[in-house]
């Protein structure tokens, strides 16, 4: 679901070049095989690149994550270089000479070090109680901007341990019972948040003077230094709000001192970076009412004054919303390019997502990366001329490229799964496009089995989640892992879907089953008609928004042989009552699109449940979900899995422990594969491949 708020074995240099060959196919074990970076920083001089490298590691059941240095100029990679794996959280120093990080060393808090090229040596800086994160030296270099998680102390324990007649432990004197009085007091994947506060303290370069510049109940998150370091910018949400997706832009003396509000009329507000004379911000801002609005690029004074708009509101689709199984989004990244009215980030587009310039002053925008692909995670030098990226399609995972901002093509440094892509044998997914019946072009793609010989092949329709997300042009292992086994795919952007417009994602909100029926069933109509479709062996499974969008699909055709809903939801009222993104303003706009959920009166939330139709549900369902999640409650598919058994429905629950809404992309290891283990035995019992 949507946010509300808005490794390495070889490197190679130089274009692709062909898949070889191989008569292998993927196993759902290949994910052990695969490195999957993130977190690339290049030096300010270019002349290197930071990358963080994540291995499954089978017999600790988890990720081995190190911090992997690429020479720009030849392409060599020194892996591990800090020789400590759990390092990560890094940003270089101005000279680009070394630069600092945060180790995380067991029953010890986080604290940031420091990496220095020449000879290698690693030095600790910090010694903070609570620990640190996000480290941003100053332009300067003298100084490192960090955030400080405090936690609230546990209180006592409620109990009279000399009445009750014993001695307790040290642990049993203090309560573990939570007693919450806010809204968005948990997050999926982190559990209990409302405890703890992020504040924003400052370091010398060698760790000396520790000081920090904010405290108490509301946290804040550093967005930027000014250019002459004397001002902090930074998020906060100063006040309690039954909307999820408020914050405000403040800034700060740097030494520290009162903060001032960057006032906005619009609730929504994320801070970006300042100008280069550091008189005026640059932030994100909008509303909260509608779930398919993309804000609007504004700059302002520092008091907010003089605010000019340079995207308008719904114009530009900010940041990367592929998904995949490889990550958990892109997310956004990009600067502002020094001595210039422009900026570089990463903007969606239709089935991809890559880099652009975007002039400060006229708002016009140009492509940096061609408009295919996935790219994230850029950095700029120091002079603004070169910037370093992760990019995917289709046919390859993420690896580090650089390219010019002034033209030129991009360029791959490294090739960290060579030796698998050419061991496997892959799928090129082929694009077509249906029209809706509201005339929307629709994109999807078709990608074909290359196992199982014979001319028709059982057909998969896989919906995505979000909705406010986007299939397209990124490596997915699950559906090369369907296709090796013989298996067609099939998966689109219906309505909801980012990257075509604002029109098509917000057609959803007021229709929120039906417009995305509508679009699916369209795409189907158009691949059966393919020769290589088996009609009679269709199947269909999606996770999240993916998962509601699958039983309302079989709640609505009987099309369908076997379906698969993972961490699915069924009750849009109690969901808007129970998800840890919980308000006003859920899942398809919430109260303010529906009404209150509580009121007999909102019908839409039942309407657009698939609970409301599942008595017309035929089709064998697989219903998984992992017991930690709180994005989509564990109550959603109870409640669909107990009404189809009290229907005598064909239908399995699949409980995944210790694990939460994102399993199949950050999981543990042993149990993402598992999980396709368990999806493939269901997909072959009643698709017989």
């Amino acid at each position: 679901m949507r946010d509300m708020r808005f490794l390495i074995c070889a490197a190679l240099v130089g274009a692709f070049s062909p898949l070889a060959v191989s008569a292998a196919p993927v196993a759902p074990e290949d994910l052990f095989k695969l490195t999957f970076l993130s977190n690339a920083s290049l030096s300010p001089d270019g002349a290197h690149v930071l990358v963080e490298a994540s291995r499954m590691n089978g017999p600790k059941d988890t990720y081995d994550r190190t911090i992997e240095l690429v020479d720009v100029g030849s392409g060599r990679l020194a892996h591990d270089v800090t020789k400590h794996k759990g390092d990560g959280d890094y940003a270089w120093m101005p000279d680009g000479r070394s630069f600092v990080f945060v180790r995380s060393i067991p029953k010890q808090k986080p604290q940031l070090f420091r990496y220095t090229l020449a000879g290698g040596t690693v030095v600790q800086l910090t010694h903070l109680k609570d620990g640190v994160s996000s480290p941003v030296p100053s332009h300067a270099g003298d100084r490192i901007a960090l955030t400080v998680t405090e936690i609230d102390p546990a209180a006592d324990a409620r109990i009279d341990f000399g009445k009750a007649g014993f001695t307790p432990s040290a642990a049993q004197k203090k309560s573990d019972v939570h007693i919450v009085n806010q809204l968005f007091f948990q997050t999926n994947g982190a559990g209990y948040t409302y405890q703890a506060h992020q504040h924003i303290w400052t370091v010398a370069a060698d760790g000396s003077r520790p000081k920090q510049l904010t405290s108490g109940q509301y946290s804040e998150g550093f967005d930027a230094w000014s250019p002459d370091d004397r001002t902090i910018l930074f998020d906060s949400l100063r006040y309690e709000s039954v909307d999820n997706g408020p914050s405000d832009v403040y800034t700060m003396p740097s030494i520290g001192g009162n903060f001032a509000k960057v006032a906005s009329p619009l609730p929504a507000n994320n801070g970006f970076f300042f100008s280069n004379d550091g008189r005026r911000v640059f932030f994100l801002s909008g509303d909260v009412k509608d779930a398919a609005a993309r804000p609007a690029l504004v700059s302002a004074n520092l008091d907010g004054s003089e605010r000019r708009t340079v995207i308008t509101q719904n114009a530009l689709g900010w940041g990367d919303t592929l998904l995949a199984d490889m990550k958990e989004g892109g997310g956004f990244c990009g600067a502002p390019l020094p001595g210039r009215d422009r900026a570089l980030l990463n903007l969606d587009g239709p089935g991809y997502a890559n880099l652009r310039t975007i002039d400060l002053i006229d708002g016009a925008v140009a492509d940096v990366t061609p408009p295919h692909g996935e790219a994230w995670s850029c950095t700029v030098t120091r002079d603004g001329t070169r910037v370093a990226y992760l990019y995917s399609d289709f046919m390859h995972p993420a690896d580090v490229y650089v390219a010019t901002l002034n033209g030129g093509s991009p360029r791959r440094l490294t090739d960290v799964n060579a030796s698998y892509l050419a061991s496997a044998t892959l799928s090129q997914p082929q694009e077509f496009s249906v029209k809706d019946p509201s005339g929307y072009t629709v994109q999807a793609w078709f990608m074909p089995a290359t196992g199982a010989p014979g001319t028709k092949h059982p057909t998969l329709l896989d919906i995505h989640g979000g909705p406010e997300t986007q299939f397209g042009d990124t490596f997915f292992h699950e559906f090369q892992l369907y296709t090796s086994l013989g298996y067609n795919v099939v998966f689109s952007d219906p309505a909801g879907s980012t990257g075509h417009g604002y029109p098509l994602e917000e057609a959803l909100e007021n229709n929120y089953g039906e417009a995305m029926f509508a679009d699916v069933q369209a795409v189907m109509d158009a691949a059966v008609r393919r020769p290589d479709v088996d009609v009679t062996r269709l199947g269909v499974l999606g996770g999240s928004y993916g998962g509601y969008a699958t039983l309302w699909v079989i709640s609505h055709t009987d099309r369908y042989k076997v379906a698969i809903a993972e961490r699915a939801v069924s009750n849009l009222q109690s969901e808007n009552l129970a998800a840890d993104f919980a308000g006003k303003n859920g899942l398809g706009g919430g109260y303010y699109n529906w009404g209150p959920p509580w009121d007999p009166a909102s019908t839409d939330y039942a309407k657009f449940s698939p609970l409301t139709y599942v008595a017309g549900v035929h089709t064998p369902v697989m219903i998984l979900h992992a017991d930690e999640d709180t994005r989509a409650p564990i109550d959603q598919t109870l409640q669909e899995y107990t009404s189809l058994k009290i229907l005598g429905r064909t239908v399995e629950y699949v409980a995944v422990p210790d694990e939460n809404h994102d399993l199949s992309r950050t999981g543990s290891p042993i149990h993402r594969v598992e999980r396709l283990h368990l999806i493939l035995d269901w997909l072959h019992r009643y698709l017989s491949v």
